[in-house]
């Protein structure tokens, strides 16, 4: 099926409003480029008011020009279908990652988690400091909609947020229509739900949750419908990582305690701040953690699915290490039994 000049090769997703496609350019002698095709659905090509809202997203996308967030290359129109075209990602979903995790009883190794993070949370600070090209002014973005199923892995280890969708500018109510609510309620900061004015604190919020996931495969509550989850947000303390992985070394228990604070002030200020301190703990255990080390798990996990990901206990001269580089913040000492993956 053919989409302006894009052959669709078959379909990936499809929701309420747009439907996902994984397509192909092709070019003169012989050149095609693989990419993404997101759709607005046929009976919604005839709202105006939310073909300018898809428009909004295509522009503000196509300004997030950075390795950690997913690039937006067209915006289209054929046969009355209107279309962005976007970056093909080879590699799963961190929602996929976790799921494959927990099906094998295999805890994802901690300084790996914190370095995916941390290439999220560089991409969201990107976009949070994003300023008007012609005027200079802050735009004030803030993603709001931060989840596992919105950061993307790919075959080669790079990180991606996805999914600006419903991004709006900091102050703005993220409330469209009388208790709709924009967002996964499960990652929602207290303000949010309580729809009170959002800075980019709501992705630092959202991303410590993606986080927790990640270390141990659940969410910090025990709560399963939507009005329990809210209480459970707005109200009651949340599980200690460290309670599901008593493996975890103290620093990281301090960085989710921190990320995930109820008062957004008791939280990182922003990304920057946030990515800062998951890059020192990485760099405190004292193992090579990068693109090619993401890759490898990405592999394990996904390509050899009834073999865990093999892992060692990191030396004691990275023991070490962190000990001295928590000292010298006052923060104490590391506990014994984190991972990291090896090259098979």
């Amino acid at each position: 099926m053919q989409l302006g000049k894009y052959q669709l090769v078959r379909k990936l997703a499809s929701g309420g409003m747009a439907e996902v496609f994984l397509a192909k350019a092709a070019g003169p002698r012989g050149f095609e480029k693989t990419l993404v095709l997101k759709r607005i659905l046929p009976h919604l090509a005839e709202d105006e008011a939310f073909v300018e809202m898809f428009l909004g997203e295509a522009k503000l996308a196509a300004q997030l020009d950075h390795p950690n967030v997913v690039q937006i290359f067209d915006f289209g129109e054929a046969d009355g279908s209107y279309f962005l075209a976007m970056e093909y990602i080879d590699g799963p979903t961190l929602r996929r990652l976790i799921k494959r995790s927990t099906e094998l009883k295999s805890p994802l190794p901690a300084a790996l988690c914190a370095k995916m993070v941390a290439a999220a949370a560089e991409g969201l600070a990107f976009a949070h400091e994003l300023t008007d090209a012609e005027t200079g002014t802050p735009l004030g973005l803030i993603h709001r909609d931060v989840s596992p199923e919105n950061v993307l892995l790919s075959r080669q280890g790079a990180v991606k947020v996805v999914d600006f969708g419903i991004a709006k500018v900091a102050g703005q109510s993220h409330r469209t229509q009388t208790g709709v609510v924009k967002g996964k309620v499960a990652y929602m900061p207290p303000e949010q739900l309580q729809a009170r004015a959002m800075d980019a604190r709501v992705d630092v919020y959202a991303l410590g949750m993606v986080l927790y996931e990640l270390l141990t495969g659940r969410r910090p509550f025990e709560a399963t419908t939507e009005a329990s989850i809210m209480q459970s947000i707005l109200f009651e303390p949340f599980v200690p990582a460290v309670e599901r992985r008593p493996d975890l070394p103290p620093a990281m228990q301090r960085i989710l305690e921190r990320a995930l604070a109820k008062d957004r002030d008791q939280r990182y200020l922003d990304c920057r701040e946030f990515q800062a301190d998951l890059e020192r703990f990485v760099l405190s255990l004292g193992e090579p953690v990068g693109a090619y080390q993401i890759a490898r798990l990405v592999a394990q996990l996904t390509e050899n699915a009834s073999t865990p990901p093999m892992s060692t206990p990191v030396p004691a001269e990275a023991k070490a290490r962190e000990t001295a580089v928590l000292a010298a913040e006052g923060k104490g000492t590391p506990r014994k039994g984190e991972v990291v993956p090896q090259a098979t």
